[in-house]
């Protein structure tokens, strides 16, 4: 006659534990996965918000005219671009001793096209005049 705590098997407890922590694991995995999805999309958002950003800046002294408080705008690849050139920098520009009116301060902008991202904005400071 054989006991009855000899039988092999898993008991519906040791079952349900093995369970719980398979879906932990699981969970975990598609927790970074989807993370990393989004960070992939976010990346390329930026990236192609970057390249617009640069496309206006080279556009400035060949298609657009490099003058002070000059105001643009327009779209490219679905990304809206705004431009703007001042005389006056951000208080965050470090700049040593610079002759009045000499330089010329450049912001493009470029908005996400999803909601919620946050634009992009390249500064540039650029010469008023080419000392060439």
């Amino acid at each position: 006659m054989m006991r009855r705590g000899m039988q092999r098997g898993f008991t519906l407890v040791e079952s349900l534990v093995s369970l719980a922590i398979a879906a932990l694991a699981i969970s975990g995995f598609y927790q970074a996965l989807s993370t990393g999805v989004f960070m992939e999309r976010r990346s390329g958002v930026q990236a192609a918000q970057m390249l617009v950003a640069t496309q206006v800046m080279d556009r400035i002294g060949v298609d657009i005219a490099l003058r002070a408080c000059l105001q643009d705008r327009g779209v490219i690849r679905d990304l809206e671009w705004a431009l703007s050139v001042t005389e006056t920098g951000t208080s965050d520009m470090a700049l040593g001793p610079v002759q009045a009116n000499e330089l010329l301060f450049v912001y493009v902008e470029v908005t996400s096209p999803t909601p919620g991202g946050s634009p992009l904005v390249l500064r540039s400071i650029r010469y008023r005049e080419t000392p060439l």
